[in-house]
């Protein structure tokens, strides 16, 4: 199974516009200039995650802002200036896992307008339906929902990426309910991939459970075969259906965890991917896990090259 064509090694621009508005949680807002920066370092395309619903009505007929598509627009635009593909999703949507049948039409309105907004941008944007599904929209509600929004973007985007990830946060372990139409030829999978928890979210603030810093990740024998072991229930899945590309859309340690247990979890996971044909997006640029100190304006260099290896 090869690796999309378009998309192998990205990183997302986490924590900027999936919070209720650019700048609200870190202060910082996406600097062109960090496209340049990025396709310098050799990643091939950016996953911008994009909390629409915090711009769009709550009633009929869900008008999405003009504001969150002219912000959108710009960075497309700055990802193709700097030959960067860019996938666009819809993120931290809260309102669907709390109450799906309640924001059902509002979901498949939101991706109308935008599918429709875009029909005409090249292939090196690609969409991504929706972000972690999880909590009420079960497994057999999203498959439902997944399969109408499909059909209402194919209306103007024929032909488009589309990515569509598993129930249960994009859990892997969840592929095995997932059901995507049989006859698109255009479909990527997700998934995301934080295992071991207690390593890569080890004093993370927005966890409810304590997980307490000081967990290793040594690279043993045994924590290199759960992870591969792992990742090969992605790829089997992949081969019973088909053979559709699969992309690890999120992966990373929080920076509570010591660098070097980071760095070679990092390059484990990155290069286990890799040898599976799983393209990846690192999660993320510059703040709780970033590979990037927008402090300094410089890559923390060892995640760097766990990710994008200097000779290969």
């Amino acid at each position: 199974m090869l690796m999309d064509k378009i998309i192998k090694r990205g990183i997302n621009l986490g924590n900027f516009l999936e919070a209720p508005y650019e700048g609200a949680w870190t202060g910082r807002t996406i600097k062109d200039e960090y496209f340049k920066i990025i396709k310098e370092a050799g990643f091939d395309h950016v996953r911008l995650p994009v909390k629409w619903s915090a711009y769009t009505e709550r009633e009929e007929p869900y008008n999405i802002d003009k504001r969150i598509f002219d912000r959108v627009d710009h960075l497309v635009e700055e990802a193709f200036k700097n030959r960067l593909a860019i996938v666009v999703n819809i993120h931290h949507y809260e309102e669907i896992m709390q109450n799906p049948e309640k924001e059902k039409d509002r979901f498949i309105s939101m991706w109308k307008q935008i599918s429709r907004h875009y029909k005409d941008y090249p292939e090196e944007l690609i969409f991504e339906l929706l972000n972690e599904p999880t909590f009420n929209l079960n497994y057999a509600l999203w498959n439902k929902y997944l399969k109408k929004v499909i059909e209402v973007i194919r209306e103007t985007n024929p032909t488009r990426k589309i990515v569509v990830g598993p129930d249960n946060w994009n859990s892997l372990f969840a592929l095995e309910n997932l059901e995507v139409p049989k006859d698109d030829n255009n479909l990527i999978i997700t998934f995301h991939y934080y295992n071991p928890f207690n390593f890569t979210h080890q004093g993370a603030e927005w966890v409810k459970v304590n997980l307490p810093v000081g967990v290793e990740w040594l690279g043993t024998d045994e924590e290199k075969e759960t992870l591969e072991r792992e990742l090969d229930i992605a790829v089997e899945w992949a081969k019973r259906n088909g053979n559709i590309p699969l992309y690890m859309g999120e992966f990373g340690a929080y920076s509570k965890a010591d660098m070097e247990s980071r760095v070679r979890w990092t390059e484990f996971v990155a290069r286990s991917a890799e040898k599976r044909g799983i393209s990846w997006a690192y999660w993320e640029f510059c703040s709780g896990f970033g590979a990037y100190d927008p402090v300094k304006d410089e890559w923390r260099m060892p995640l760097l090259r766990a990710l994008i290896p200097e000779k290969e």
